[in-house]
């Protein structure tokens, strides 16, 4: 009997540890479960702060694109605002020949009515 009470008390003081040792078992994956919450959080911050980087950068780029887009709608619209004039080069060629030829021959009609007869 006395055998049947002492095994009771073993039984009922294994049946604690056993608990004990469960809630510790329980303790520790949690505690664990938090460190590698706390590492994944950390891994996704520097990510993030780099993407934030990256996009800072894009934006940058986008904004000195867009000036760049900006000056050469002014420009063309200035030029737009200015009367162009198309000139076919071979006509302008063909008129300063002309104007050339006219010359000369203004020239000569001068040179001819300059004769001047002597005695």
């Amino acid at each position: 009997m006395e055998r049947d009470i002492l095994l009771e008390r073993l039984e009922r003081k294994l049946a604690e540890k056993e608990k004990e040792v469960e809630e510790l078992r329980k303790m520790l994956s949690s505690s664990m479960l938090e460190e590698i919450k706390n590492e994944i959080r950390e891994e996704f911050k520097k990510e993030l702060k780099a993407i934030e980087a990256k996009l800072a950068e894009l934006s940058k780029s986008i904004d000195a694109l867009m000036n760049e887009i900006l000056f050469i709608k002014s420009e063309l619209k200035s030029y737009e605002r200015k009367e162009t004039k198309i000139i076919d080069i071979a006509k302008e060629e063909e008129k300063v020949v002309e104007e050339k030829e006219e010359k000369r021959e203004e020239r000569k009609m001068d040179f001819d009515e300059e004769i001047i007869v002597v005695d």
